[in-house]
């Protein structure tokens, strides 16, 4: 498989494990013992394997944290959604 497959493979997971812990059953990491959803690898752990496959760790950290960003301004948006919603009842 390409770097490139595997990359896009890596981070499709790292997605999928970023999910918040509200939505899924939370078990141990296989390889750090840390949470993850299912007992899957962590995205931490599927971060530093995206690292070694692009031979860029910096580069990866900085999508995991740029992907988390988003996670958290999109609830925040669907917050203030919410709060619209409930005013206009």
């Amino acid at each position: 498989m390409s770097s490139h497959a595997q990359a896009v493979n890596l981070m499709t997971k790292i997605m999928y494990q970023s999910r918040p812990a509200t939505t899924t059953t939370m078990a141990q990491c296989r390889t750090c013992q840390g949470e993850s959803p299912g007992g899957m690898e962590c995205a931490r752990c599927l971060t530093e394997k995206l690292g070694r496959v692009i031979a860029n760790r910096g580069a990866a950290l900085c999508w995991l944290e740029s992907f988390l960003k988003v996670q958290r301004d999109e609830a925040h948006v669907f917050i203030c959604a919410k709060r619209v919603d409930a005013s206009a009842l």
